[in-house]
């Protein structure tokens, strides 16, 4: 069972890519004064692409050539989570998606990843997208609702249950899974008959 990492003050954060082109951090919570940087040992050269429908959090980092390391980047943005993807740059094969959440004690203070919905949908267009998001253990999603839907979650103990219909505006919400990673899925279906569905891959 996985064990969310706690954030150190001011610390530098070095996130392993492996061998096969996979982050070995797929989920971490670090302050405002943190750093962050990648290091690439896979035998091929990566990108980092960054997802953030309210970002940017972080630059994209567009080489990292095989046994380097990227430059250390701070936050551009507090109380927030931003998701990111690697590419192989030989193959243009993308993995991911990965989460950095940053916050001052992200537990009990909410620092979400950003889901506008329109029409019942996350943004899905262009490779990667928000279609499947990822958050930490214990992270955070905020729902932006251009209309009143219901929503529902599978497995249902992933999120907090939503009595009635939400929406339109932003509505938060923190994964009830603890230590556990899974993936949940979202459905949205609204009185209008507009109904739509998305991931969450919640991991640390």
């Amino acid at each position: 069972m996985a064990t969310a990492r706690v954030p150190e003050p001011e610390a530098l954060y070095d996130v392993q890519i492996d061998i096969t082109g996979a982050s070995e951090s797929p989920g971490i919570s670090i302050l405002a004064s943190d750093q962050v940087e990648f290091t690439n040992n896979a035998p091929f050269p990566v990108m980092i692409k960054f997802i953030c429908a309210n970002g940017p959090v972080f630059n994209d980092i567009q080489t990292i050539n095989t046994r380097a390391t990227s430059s250390a980047q701070t936050p551009q943005k507090t109380e927030i989570t931003t998701d990111y993807y690697i590419q192989n740059l030989n193959t243009k094969a993308w993995q991911g998606p990965y989460s950095v959440q940053v916050g001052i004690n992200p537990t009990v203070v909410p620092a979400p990843l950003y889901l506008p919905i329109l029409d019942g949908a996350p943004p899905k267009t262009g490779n990667p997208n928000m279609g499947t998001v990822a958050v930490p253990q214990r992270g955070w999603v905020e729902f932006n609702l251009d209309q009143s839907y219901d929503l529902s979650w599978s497995p249902s103990n992933a999120f907090p249950v939503v009595p009635s219909s939400i929406g339109p505006g932003n509505y938060t919400y923190q994964a009830q899974t603890g230590n556990q990673n899974q993936d949940a899925t979202y459905t949205l279906a609204s009185t209008k008959g507009v109904t739509g569905s998305g991931t969450v891959k919640i991991r640390s």
